[in-house]
């Protein structure tokens, strides 16, 4: 008996550690979400020629100077002009005086955008600058700056004109989430766009102008291109792996396949860590509005920045009046964001607590895969579009979903709690033949029955009557 009873308490603890262990299992559900009920992808856009008329500079001081000077440094990968200017940090009101007096500006660079059938010949009206590691970039179709960032890191970013793209601004809060979709009074002009299908003429175009003309002394030298990013629009594109790079003579096409990740409600209640995802209300990021794993982690390297060398790099979120790190800063920028990791050191010297992020998947995250080709074309200057001039420096990139239908993958409990324990009860079956009704019998047996037969006993002792013996 003691051996079947030791048997059957190994396997329930076996039983047991698994369901610890092994708690969720992804699922596949395709017949929920198609391409109308998700956005369309955000897409970034950075110029090579990051500033233009560099000679025109007006400076004040030596120490304006050096600091304007270590600003270009920055940008244009050791500009020669000032190779030997580097310095630690450098104060934010002179990294923004440069940007804003000397950026390649979006209408050189974007003269048109179709989004399906609508032609949109004053593009820069809906896209909004953004700082990345590749310098000064433009986004189309990222949630609005306001409904994404807090106030601090949005005042850090107020230089950059952000209302250029006060067109799609207008509303405070913002009509989609990764987490809720779609709000109910949402309209079609509510940023993000969306795409009703997964045809050629379901696309979006954007048409480049690469042309370096009436530049001025602008860097780099070389011919320009731009490096494009494709992302989630709840994301902010610093550290994302590009998409591909655009140059002049070229047409690029993207197709686009839409995923979404999405986790049970029957395990909503389960611990972040156990379920291994956050809800929206369940962490909040000090620089974002909207939480997802990317944001948590540009934002703890941020921190890992700040705290180590006393500033932040320029394409990081901070806070107003936090110096920007300079050239001579950029060894311990690399260090705080690969934790002091190096193949050539001798022993494995970790100088970040990793887990202190704390940064953990999205409960409900949406991911885009894509396959791009390039295709060079000699354009001419014929077109059926009256406004629209393509030159030999033009290039197209056509972007569009290659199906209708979304990869929607659920995170749901490998084994329910109510079945972990339809599993113990029959191991309880098999090995001791017992069932809940047993049970319920041990507590009929052992406490109800054994109470009521002592209550029985004491009554009975109390009827007896005591007995008198008569003396004759």
């Amino acid at each position: 008996m003691s051996l079947v009873m030791s048997l059957c308490g190994l396997q329930i603890y076996q039983l047991y550690k698994n369901w610890l262990s092994s708690r969720t299992i992804l699922t596949l559900d395709n017949n929920k979400y198609g391409i109308w009920d998700l956005p369309f992808p955000a897409i970034t856009f950075c110029s090579d020629i990051q500033l233009q008329h560099i000679d025109n500079r007006t400076i004040g001081d030596d120490t304006f100077n050096k600091e304007t000077e270590d600003v270009i440094n920055l940008l244009c990968n050791k500009f020669e002009l000032y190779k030997n200017v580097t310095l630690k940090i450098i104060d934010s009101k002179y990294w923004e005086h440069v940007i804003k007096n000397h950026k390649t500006d979006c209408k050189n660079l974007i003269p048109m955008l179709f989004w399906i059938q609508d032609e949109i010949y004053s593009p820069c009206d809906y896209i909004q600058p953004i700082i990345t590691s590749y310098g000064l970039c433009y986004s189309i179709n990222m949630i609005p700056h306001h409904q994404l960032l807090h106030n601090n890191y949005l005042q850090s970013t107020s230089f950059l004109n952000l209302t250029q793209a006060d067109t799609i601004a207008k509303k405070n809060q913002t009509t989609w989430t990764p987490e809720t979709g779609y709000s109910r009074n949402a309209t079609p002009f509510d940023i993000p766009w969306r795409v009703t299908g997964d045809t050629v003429d379901n696309a979006v175009r954007l048409i480049f102008d690469l042309t370096n003309k009436n530049l001025g002394d602008h860097c780099p030298k070389r011919d320009s291109g731009l490096t494009l990013i494709v992302h989630s629009p709840a994301d902010v594109p610093v550290g994302i792996q590009p998409t591909a790079y655009v140059t002049g003579s070229s047409m690029l096409s993207v197709a686009l396949s839409l995923n979404i990740i999405r986790t049970s409600h029957k395990i909503r209640t389960w611990a972040p860590k156990l379920r291994n995802c956050y809800f929206q209300h369940e962490k909040k990021l000090k620089f974002f509005k909207i939480y997802t794993l990317h944001n948590c982690e540009i934002e703890c390297r941020a921190n890992n920045t700040f705290n180590i060398c006393g500033c932040n790099a320029y394409f990081q979120p901070r806070d107003p009046g936090v110096p920007v790190c300079g050239t001579d800063s950029l060894e311990c920028i690399r260090e705080s964001s690969t934790i002091g990791y190096s193949i050539f050191k001798k022993t494995l010297n970790i100088s970040i607590n990793i887990e202190g992020c704390n940064c953990l998947p999205s409960c409900t995250s949406v991911s885009y895969e894509y396959e791009t080709v390039e295709f060079f074309r000699n354009w001419t200057t014929n077109s059926t579009k009256p406004k629209l001039v393509l030159t030999e420096e033009s290039a197209l990139v056509m972007t569009y979903f290659k199906r209708k239908s979304v990869i929607d993958i659920q995170k749901t409990p490998l084994m329910p709690f109510n079945e972990l324990l339809g599993n113990i009860g029959g191991l309880f079956g098999l090995f001791l033949g017992c069932s809940i009704i047993s049970f319920f019998e041990i507590l009929y047996f052992f406490v109800i029955r054994l109470y009521f037969d002592r209550r029985n006993r004491r009554k009975a002792k109390s009827k007896i009557m005591p007995s008198f013996i008569l003396e004759s």
